[in-house]
């Protein structure tokens, strides 16, 4: 038996002669209340023992007696499946809460199926939040994106609630890891505009706004959103986004493989708060800014001393680490530690395999060009700038692409 079959929908085995009884009962009705001239309290005990179907116009005196609409009483399919939706939802609330991920997407996907159809929007708020998080965890994400998508176009616009601002979030998150970067930012504004003065969420949404704005290359307007943010941050006073601001303000430059002494400052002041917030994962991204900053002065020791430093500081097959390597091998190659190099663009696609993340792959390929046009290899450097685009242009990371471009066309 599956998961959802143990979910226990009842009503939808009440008739019609169950409901009028029910509710006659209820009220403190006897059956002569319900009575006519031309409906005797025989046929309506026949009627409510199930032994007779009564016509539309007898329901209708009922539910009028009764005090309730017609639909109460000649709908039950609805008002089960009603019922089955509001249970799917509290079961794969439940599977959520218990880490059951996969249960969790199979069960609210049916709940989806069933309050889509009859437009419930309360019910498709509430579902919108846990759906796209656990399709997200199970490495369904496109189907994340559409079921957040669908949801988002069947609420009304003017409906500010917190599920509705977790499913904008959610699926700006998961159109964020398909590299839809525009349609993500759109999502974040969006939520910015219902924040209703909440300076916490209106930040957290810039520092996603200005993520998707890196990765889309857009790094004079990047620049602008964080410091928007360093303005919000500074009044809330928590060392761990300031660390943050500081460590994506220095990205700005690290990304056009820019050493500028802004960036240096922006390094410092992120490793102060990091340190002051005791996170590790934020230190670490210092610690590998700063390997950066040290590449791209072409200050070797240093650069491959901090990059090597910041591993220690991560699981071996997170796409963080992956990241690292990748410096590291650009590292090698410009000091023409060949075998080193190979070494780490190895590693770089075995993580890529063991995480299914494709840009990781197409990084990996463009250090293997670079390992080759290095070597003056150009033949099998070219096998591996077409394999780089191959993968940037499926994943649809156009930053990625037009990086492996420039890297090619300054080859000898």
């Amino acid at each position: 038996m599956s998961v959802v079959e143990d979910v226990k929908i009842r009503p939808a085995s009440l008739t019609v002669g169950d409901r009028i009884r029910n509710l006659r009962l209820m009220q403190g009705l006897s059956v002569e209340a319900l009575a006519t001239p031309g409906l005797p309290v025989s046929v309506i005990e026949l009627i409510e023992t199930n032994q007779c179907v009564p016509p539309d116009d007898w329901i209708q005196h009922f539910a009028r007696v009764l005090g309730v609409d017609m639909s109460a009483l000649i709908c039950p399919p609805k008002m089960a499946l009603r019922q089955a939706a509001q249970a799917l939802c509290e079961a794969g609330h439940d599977a959520v809460i218990k880490g059951r991920h996969e249960d969790a997407a199979e069960i609210l996907s049916q709940a989806y199926q069933f309050t889509r159809a009859y437009n419930w929007q309360d019910l498709l708020a509430s579902i919108g939040p846990d759906l796209s998080q656990v399709l997200q965890l199970t490495g369904q994400v496109s189907q994340a994106a559409d079921f957040g998508l669908h949801i988002l176009l069947s609420l009304p616009a003017h409906v500010d609630t917190k599920d509705r601002r977790h499913t904008l979030i959610r699926t700006g998150n998961a159109l964020y890891q398909m590299n839809h970067f525009a349609m993500a930012a759109v999502l974040y504004d969006q939520v910015i505009s219902e924040a209703g003065g909440d300076e916490r969420i209106v930040m957290k949404m810039l520092l996603n706004t200005g993520l998707c704005y890196l990765n889309m290359g857009q790094f004079h307007q990047a620049y602008q959103t964080f410091e928007q943010c360093w303005d919000i941050g500074q009044q809330l006073n928590e060392p761990y986004w300031l660390a943050w601001i500081h460590i994506d303000l220095a990205a700005c430059d690290l990304m056009q493989h820019q050493a500028k002494p802004r960036t240096r400052d922006h390094l410092e002041k992120a490793e102060e708060f990091a340190l002051a917030a005791h996170d590790q994962a934020a230190y670490a991204a210092v610690i590998h800014d700063r390997g950066e900053y040290y590449l791209y002065q072409k200050q070797w020791k240093k650069a491959e001393t901090c990059l090597i430093d910041a591993l220690g500081y991560l699981r071996d097959d997170s796409a963080s680490y992956a990241f690292i390597l990748d410096d590291l091998a650009e590292l090698y190659i410009h000091r023409r530690y060949w075998r080193k190099a190979q070494k780490i663009i190895q590693r770089m696609l075995k993580i890529s395999r063991f995480i299914h993340n494709e840009r990781i792959k197409g990084l990996a390929h463009r250090r293997q060009m670079q390992w080759h046009l290095s070597r003056q290899q150009k033949d099998e450097a070219q096998e591996y700038f077409y394999r780089a685009l191959s993968v940037f242009n499926q994943i649809g990371h156009q930053l990625e692409v037009q990086q492996t471009l420039a890297l090619w066309s300054q080859s000898p």
